[in-house]
């Protein structure tokens, strides 16, 4: 390594200043902290640490040639320079130099230090890492570093005396190079109250940094804040409100016989005190601190008149008053009964009930049965005296039945039976039920209960099922005619075929995955009747599409009713629910498409 290139590493001019060379040191051990670059990879990792090692060396041997910071006279025709050829000259060099020879270093020992070479500045704790033993650059990480300390004084113009020779100074083992200083000092004890806090203020406001500045002003405003707050907790707790003095003053209980009353005791003036000291509690709790005299109490609960007394007060004695509310009391019934009664915020119970202590005058009640809209009651309450009164919850008579029946009916969540079902009491008004059965949707039933009356229902369960509309269900899968008369057979095969082996106009996947295989109800005209095969065919009607018919097949339990094949004669309207099935288009050139339905049940 030479001078040229020692400046070039640490990207400093040659002649640069002591300070300049110190900065430049620490910045670049900042920069390729290989504790940052093992972050990026193995590769930045490795990268870092031979960039310090090459940093170290350069720094190490400026200060060595170039005591005070600037080079020597001799330091250009020193030896050892690498020629121009070697991969450390620096780029763009002109010719090749004279060597220059590594002066050799004279130790000196801790008493007479070199006045000509001031100390290497210690490294950032985050610009170390560890080395190889035998490594002259190998440090271990350093403890965080001190509060930054003023530039070193310019030397002062008389000089002190020279060292002495080499010759008359014991020289050590080694030379120590500045990270080797660093590291004897790293085996010092650990540092005291005063180097932790110089860590956390360097750790708080970096070196360099533009907060630096305002460290200060910082540590000023958190100290007054501390004190400021370490005042006001020590004046709350020794200079709070003193107790009352009981051997001085007398204590004060109201009784009452209505709960939630508020007590309010206010000192009457006298010729000896004209203070009107004000005290406040609930009745049955004592109040203390009371100076002696007279004083005014106002009993207050909500919804009752205030009532007033007087109590006079002896230090060191308690004093009781007793101020009772006069009201009237009710005794309250519902139709029907079992009704829950609310006076305001407070449940008073369940119907028939006595209310004991009602204030004087109008009251007002709710009354509400569970799951019932509520009533509002009001009454007149006699001081002194007893009401009775009777609330009629508006209510009716249901009666559900269905066909067919052994449905179950729901209120809302709750299960009011199975049909045919009965319920003496029910809440008038318009509600809703929901009928649920085996193999059909659940169907929601609209009623409307009337006070006093009677409802009886009787819904047929095949409503749940939608309507089948031949129109609606061609409108959504015809196919227009194309060139040829019957199209091309696709590959369908399994339930989307048809059973003709007939595609013209339909799409068929559409057909299957929408509308078939489902349960559809359907009323329509009897073109004719099979009593053996059961299968019903009603008259065909036009649509925009095409002619369409319906055929149905009854299920076994309809076609054994006699009653019911009595009926499906020509011309009868007969309305059923069944699965539909089928839907095929006609092969003898006629656009017609016939829906075939199968286990059709009769609706009423």
């Amino acid at each position: 390594m030479d001078l040229k290139e020692s400046y070039r590493i640490l990207g400093l001019e040659v002649g640069a200043s002591r300070s300049a060379l110190d900065a430049a040191y620490l910045g670049l051990l900042e920069k390729w902290h290989p504790t940052k670059a093992a972050e990026q990879g193995p590769a930045a990792a490795k990268e870092a640490q031979r960039r310090v090692q090459e940093i170290n060396e350069a720094y190490n041997f400026l200060i060595a040639v170039v005591p005070g910071g600037k080079p020597t006279a001799a330091a250009p025709a020193a030896a050892n320079v690498a020629p121009p050829s070697s991969p450390l000259s620096p780029p763009g060099a002109e010719a090749p130099r004279a060597p220059v020879a590594k002066p050799k270093l004279v130790p000196v020992s801790p008493a007479q230090p070199d006045v000509n070479r001031p100390p290497p500045p210690k490294p950032p704790p985050e610009a170390w890492t560890a080395r190889p033993a035998g490594d002259p650059a190998a440090v271990s990480p350093p403890p965080p570093p001190p509060p930054a300390a003023a530039p070193p004084p310019p030397p002062v113009a008389t000089r002190a005396a020279p060292p002495p020779k080499a010759a008359t100074v014991p020289a050590p083992a080694t030379v120590e190079s500045a990270a080797d200083v660093w590291v004897s000092k790293r085996q010092k004890p650990e540092p005291g109250f005063g180097a932790k806090f110089n860590a956390l203020y360097d750790l708080a406001f970096p070196v360099g940094t533009p907060r630096r500045k305002f460290a200060p002003f910082v540590v000023v405003a958190l100290v007054l804040i501390l004190l400021l707050l370490g005042k006001c907790a020590f004046g709350s707790h020794h200079h709070g409100p003193s107790e009352p003095d009981p051997k001085k003053t007398g204590r004060l209980v109201v009784k009452s016989n209505v709960a939630g009353v508020t007590i309010e005791a206010k000192r009457i003036p006298s010729a000896d005190d004209a203070s009107t000291e004000t005290f406040s509690g609930a009745a049955g709790d004592p109040l203390a601190g009371l100076p002696p005299g007279k004083y005014n109490v106002t009993a207050h609960v909500e919804g009752w008149t205030d009532l007033h007394g007087e109590a006079t007060m002896t230090a060191a004695q308690l004093t009781e008053l007793v101020l009772n509310f006069k009201g009237g009391s009710l005794k309250l019934s519902s139709d029907p009964s079992g009704a829950l009664v609310r006076r305001g915020e407070d449940d008073l119970g369940k119907t028939p009930l006595t209310i004991p202590m009602l204030p004087p005058g109008e009251c007002t009640l709710v009354v509400q049965y569970p799951s019932w809209p509520p009533v509002t009651f009001k009454t007149t309450i006699a001081e002194g005296g007893e009401a009775a009164a009777t609330v009629r919850l508006p209510h009716g008579k249901l009666t559900v039945e269905s066909f067919p029946s052994g449905a179950t009916v729901m209120f809302g969540r709750g299960k009011l039976g199975t049909t045919p079902v009965t319920l003496p009491v029910f809440p008038a008004g318009n509600w809703k039920l929901t009928i649920i059965a085996k193999d059909f949707p659940p169907l929601e039933l609209p009623i409307t209960i009337t006070d006093d009356a009677e409802l009886k229902v009787n819904p047929d369960l095949g409503l749940a099922f939608p309507v089948l509309d031949p129109t609606d269900v061609l409108k959504h899968v015809w196919v227009p005619d194309s060139t040829v008369d019957v199209a091309p057979w696709d590959g369908l095969s399994g339930p989307s075929a048809p059973h003709n082996g007939y595609i013209k106009n339909l799409n068929r996947k559409r057909l299957y995955n929408d509308w078939m295989e489902k349960r559809y109800r359907y009323v329509g005209t009897v073109k004719s009747f099979d009593k053996n095969s059961g299968e019903i065919e009603f008259v065909e009607s036009e649509s925009e599409f095409c002619r369409t018919h319906i055929q149905a097949r009854l299920a076994g339990d309809a076609r054994a009713d006699p009653e019911l094949v009595a009926r499906l004669i020509k011309g009868a309207t007969f309305s059923f629910y069944g699965k539909l099935v089928a839907v095929e288009e006609s092969r003898w050139g006629s656009k017609s498409v016939a829906f075939e339905l199968s286990g059709a049940e009769p609706m009423r």
